[in-house]
Parts: C-alpha cells; structure tokens; sequence
C-alpha cells in the first residue's frame, strides 16, 4: 500500500474508536466527576506512551525544532484541555446520540483551519462535504425538544473546533516529530491542566468518585485511557500521511458505531432526525472516501 492507502486505513480504524468514546464518556460520567475522569484518563494515557515517545524521539533522524515543542504545548491545550473540559461537560448535559453527530461538526472546522493555517486547498467536492456536514449536524441540534440550543450542545459544539484548532497545532510537527511525541505532549499538558482545574474547582465541593465500587471505577478509568490512546495514536499516524480535511471526512460515519452501542449498552435508541443527520454525513464521507489528497497550496 501507498502513503494514502496507509493513512486512510489508519483513520478508518480510528473511526471505530471515535464511535466508542461518547458512550465510554457518558457512562463514566455516573461513577466520575467528568473533569476529574478526563484528568485522569488523559494524563494516564500521556504517562502510558511517554516511554514509546522518548525512544522514538531519540530514533527521529530529523531533528526537531523549538517551535515544534510550542506547537505541542497549544496542541494540549485546545486538543484535551479545552475540547475535553467542553466534551465531559457537556455529556452530561445532552446524549451521546446527539454528541455523536454534533461532534462531526469538526470536519467544517478542520476544512476552514487547514486551509487558513496550512493551506490545504479545499475542492468543490471537499465543500459540498462541508455543506452536507453542517446540515447533518443541525438536523440533530435544531430538532431537539426544546427551541433553543441547551447548554450540552453548545459545549459540544467547542469541543469540535477545539479539535481541530489543536490537529492544525500538531500537522506541522509531524514531518520531524513522531506520533507518538505528540500524543504524548498533548495527553500529558492537557491532563495536567485539567487536573489543576480539577482540584481547584471540583475537589472543594464535590466528590471525585461517585460511587463506592472501586473495582467498577478502575475498569472504566483503564477502558477509556486505552480507547484515548489508540483514537490519539491512530489519529496522528493518519494525518501524518493525508491531509486533516480528508482524515476529518473519513472519520465522520462514527456516529453509526455510537448509535449501536447506545441501543445495545444504554437503551437510548437513535430518533429520526440523528438518524438523517447521519445519514447526510455517511454520504459526504462515501464521496470523498476515494478522493486523493489535495497538495498543499504552498509549504507550510
């Protein structure tokens, strides 16, 4: 397999993943404060992969520059820090059905940074995409029960452009730094920040772990740093070999995954209008599944 092919498989795996994690979330979110369950899970998962990071950092023939290590630093900052903050708060407030979808809202972000910030050009089908993207999205979030946005969706929608702003901090780094650095950096600065905010703003009035059964909290804790750390790793060895609009695109038919194991592990069956919502971003995936990546505009 090319470069592309290899790539796109990476994000295909991924998107599995991506699918797994608002339910991970949402369950976790009984037994854990949600901020104190991302600071832990992602600081974990910084700490899991720091070792892999260090040997591999020692291995890069290309050496890295110091504004690589800048980019990583604000890559935590908006990828975990701030996206998970809006994520974990925000599923408590909404379902993972809608997160689902709202979440795939990252596609019309990563499209406008990459071409601003890493001028990746956008063809006419890469925007048509965008368009059946935002559509989908506001299928799900305009028809909900009530007439104005709840604050659950308005945090989930931060969370996507977050994202993306923390994806266009890291492409950059990748043609000298590895994957694995990167996930390291960005689990590592945004768990630790979180897990200030944690015990500065959750611990003085309010438990941590909401339940006595601590074996109950362990596994969760365990399958929702595994799920950060395989979603991260796939994530970066993709878009270090496609662009961020196409890797964004293929990874959008992840609601289906969520919509499954919600029926089957939450009971909340998907409503009509999720179900159209992701349908409109099955289809704009399908359409760019086959699409080369453009060439950058110019070198970034």
């Amino acid at each position: 397999m090319n470069s592309e092919q290899i790539g796109t498989s990476f994000i295909l795996v991924g998107l599995i993943i991506y699918g797994v994690h608002p339910v991970v979330v949402e369950v976790g979110g009984l037994y854990l404060a949600p901020l104190f369950f991302a600071s832990v899970t992602t600081t974990f998962a910084g700490l899991a992969v720091t070792p892999v990071a260090l040997r591999s950092r020692k291995a890069q023939s290309t050496g890295a520059r110091r504004t690589d290590y800048l980019r990583l630093v604000f890559t935590g900052v908006f990828g975990t820090f701030l996206a998970f903050t809006c994520l974990f708060l925000g599923l408590q407030l909404t379902s993972s059905n809608n997160a689902a979808v709202i979440l795939r809202s990252e596609l019309a972000f990563a499209l406008l940074f990459g071409y601003l910030f890493l001028h990746e050009a956008i063809s006419p089908r890469q925007a048509a995409v965008m368009l059946l993207m935002v559509c989908g999205v506001l299928l799900v979030v305009l028809t909900t029960q009530t007439i104005v946005l709840g604050l659950g969706d308005l945090l989930l929608l931060v969370t996507p452009a977050a994202w993306a702003a923390g994806h266009t901090f890291a492409k950059p780094t990748l043609t000298r730094v590895s994957p694995w650095v990167v996930v390291a950096f960005r689990n590592l600065v945004g768990g630790g920040l979180l897990l200030s905010v944690t015990f500065w703003l959750v611990l003085p009035n309010n438990p941590l772990i909401l339940t006595s059964n601590i074996p109950l909290v362990i596994g969760i804790v365990f399958v929702e740093t595994i799920v950060i750390l395989l979603a991260h790793n796939l994530w970066y060895l993709g878009i270090r070999r496609i662009n961020l609009g196409k890797a964004t695109a293929l990874i959008a038919p992840a609601p289906l995954v969520t919509f499954l194991l919600s029926t089957l592990i939450l009971r909340i069956a998907p409503t009509l209008w999720q179900i159209a919502g992701a349908t409109l971003v099955i289809i704009a995936t399908l359409l760019l599944s086959r699409e080369p990546s453009l060439q950058r505009l110019e070198k970034v």
